[in-house]
């Protein structure tokens, strides 16, 4: 995959899961802070992890082609991307898949 492709990936992950905070955050309001503590108990599956997961592989996908982290556009996500990268990369060296 061309780095320019893989950039591309990233801004559309980007894109979609930010899309899927806001609508959160404007369905649940003032109980969004509440919602997300009690999504992150819960056993059933939360779209916009799914697709931070997404924006994550899409991130690492795109700096294993020599891309540059730092040029990425993750707004106000980009340290909760970057520790998450930093995780799936220490993990990976550990031995996971």
């Amino acid at each position: 995959m061309p780095l320019s492709e893989a950039r591309q990936r990233v801004d559309l992950a980007y894109t979609v899961f930010r899309r899927c905070v806001e609508q959160e955050v404007a369905e649940y309001g003032e109980q969004y802070d509440e919602l997300r503590r009690m999504e992150d108990e819960a056993p059933a599956p939360d779209p916009c992890v799914q697709l931070f997961n997404e924006l994550v592989d899409a991130c690492l996908d795109y700096e294993n082609l020599s891309g540059e982290r730092e040029e990425l556009e993750l707004g106000e996500y980009r340290d909760r991307v970057y520790r998450r990268m930093e995780e799936v990369s220490r993990w990976e060296g550990e031995g996971g898949p």
